[in-house]
């Protein structure tokens, strides 16, 4: 599995550049939990062909937010695309600013769950793949079946253009 995600820079000296010119860090992470390896690309594009480009003979599993430039690569064949589960997260807590003051809405819900899934990753981090494997499939397992069951009772009753709407339709979609 690969994490990938690029980051806007700015070079002030740069042969044939505005100093106001945009480019971008795509970075991609991967390797063992002992052993990461993490890579640096510096482009003047944000376009799909980067991610292309950059894992070109790549097969396996891409985690990456929802940026359009990696649709094309979710398409190759046997790459699949993973969603971030940090960016779904913060959707919500974007949603929940929205909420009227003092009051719990749907994002609190969605948030409670996926704080939990979160809890439980500290709880399994310093033990054996095998050990993790098991404690995800009896803790967190039945927590993202609760999560699924709202996101498919929340999604119909939300507007696409709202804050909570984007986070709902981010989680559900990916």
């Amino acid at each position: 599995m690969i994490h990938c995600d690029e980051t806007r820079v700015q070079v002030l000296k740069e042969v044939d550049r505005e100093p106001t010119s945009q480019s971008w860090m795509w970075v991609q992470a991967s390797g063992p939990p002992n052993r990461k390896v993490v890579l640096f690309d510096y482009t003047s594009s944000r376009a799909q062909d980067v991610p292309l480009r950059l894992l070109e003979s790549y097969r396996g599993y891409v985690m990456t937010d929802d940026y359009a430039s990696y649709n094309a690569l979710a398409l190759q064949p046997g790459v699949e695309r993973l969603a971030c589960m940090a960016h779904a997260r913060r959707k919500f807590v974007d949603a929940q600013k929205v909420q009227p003051k003092g009051k719990t809405g749907s994002a609190d819900i969605a948030l409670t769950m996926i704080n939990k899934l979160y809890g439980i990753e500290r709880e399994l981090k310093d033990i054996s793949d095998e050990q993790r494997f098991i404690g995800r499939q009896e803790k967190s397992l039945p927590i993202l079946a609760q999560l699924k069951s709202w996101l498919d009772k929340t999604q119909p009753q939300v507007t696409a253009q709202s804050a909570l709407g984007k986070a709902v339709h981010y989680l559900a979609s990916n």
